[in-house]
């Protein structure tokens, strides 16, 4: 079935057809005779019509163009997917390790980014987290300004340094509270134990079971910081034991059903969130659907050819004596 979006431009069709006729009759240059002219064998043919027909036929293909006609198909059931997800990132002074590389920090970014590009029907809220936690991008559906958010984070983001995972739960916990979505989630995205702030991360991960929402702890790193210093302008490494707290981040996601993964090296942490991008699907069903795809672009293209061959022919070609 084919449908015209904007029906009035085909009411113009006879008007462009009545001008084009009108402008045919009141067209051409009075002489006395053309005896002479005919003699030598000029005259009117059928060819000095073809360049005015092109020109008319692309007038009128532009005409239905503008229409905008569409085909129509009814799909009439699609599923789509969505829940809404807040990325808890740590942006402690240890996520620059270089043990990824370039470092954790850039890693984490890149992937959480990746992750956030494929959940085109989620809303997502962006918290970032050191020795205290805030919201950097609040629940929304423009995706754009949560990666270009999320791009601009470094580990000097938050003046505190330290790891409060339980202020960056209680966070997480006032963004997706008042969320009425089937399925709500947090994504915690850590390199250290909780050493700062007044919350403990146990407690806090039991409000969020008793409200639904479910954590997805993420252990980044090795069991080794590997931390660049400046000495006397030179770049030295220094190697640190890694203060991860491993079991304190199963325990989160044991509380509210989620799930604990540990990433030891950059692409285990982009399986990780492909893991987690198969695990999060909630399913909202729309019935009688429909389909239109856009039927103008071979018309304008159509059109355009035929008016540029039609004024080559009409204006350089064919000279028409009256």
């Amino acid at each position: 079935m084919v449908r015209f979006a904007n029906w009035w431009f085909l009411l113009l069709i006879p008007v462009a057809a009545y001008l084009f006729w009108l402008s045919r009759r009141r067209r051409g240059l009075k002489f006395s005779s053309v005896k002479l002219l005919i003699g030598v064998g000029a005259g009117k043919t059928i060819k000095d019509k073809i360049g005015k027909m092109l020109i008319f036929c692309g007038i009128i293909l532009s005409l239905a163009a503008m229409a905008r006609p569409q085909s129509t198909e009814n799909i009439g059931f699609i599923s789509q997917r969505g829940v809404d997800i807040a990325v808890i990132l740590d942006v402690s002074g240890s996520m620059q390790s270089v043990d990824f590389e370039p470092n954790r920090m850039e890693v984490a970014r890149k992937t959480t980014d990746n992750f956030i590009s494929q959940r085109a029907s989620d809303r997502v809220s962006l918290i970032i987290f050191a020795g205290t936690a805030y919201t950097r991008v609040p629940l929304t559906l423009d995706h754009n300004i949560v990666r270009e958010s999320l791009a601009q984070v470094t580990t000097e983001s938050v003046n505190t340094d330290g790891t409060a995972i339980g202020m960056a739960i209680s966070v997480g916990i006032n963004r997706l509270e008042k969320s009425d979505a089937a399925s709500r989630i947090m994504i915690l995205l850590t390199d250290g134990d909780n050493n700062m702030g007044a919350i403990d991360p146990l407690t806090a991960s039991k409000l969020a079971q008793d409200l639904g929402i479910r954590i997805y702890t993420i252990g980044v790193g090795s069991d080794t910081m590997v931390i660049p210093v400046q000495v006397f302008g030179m770049t030295q490494f220094q190697q640190y034991p890694g203060g991860f707290n491993e079991e304190l981040l199963k325990q989160i996601a044991e509380n509210t059903g989620g799930q604990y993964f540990r990433a030891l090296e950059p692409k285990a942490l982009s399986q990780i969130f492909d893991t987690i991008n198969q695990l999060e699907k909630t399913e909202f069903n729309n019935d009688n659907f429909t389909e239109y795809i856009e039927l103008a672009f071979p018309l304008i293209k159509t059109a355009l050819v035929l008016l540029m061959v039609g004024i080559i022919l009409d204006k350089f070609y064919f000279v028409q004596i009256p």
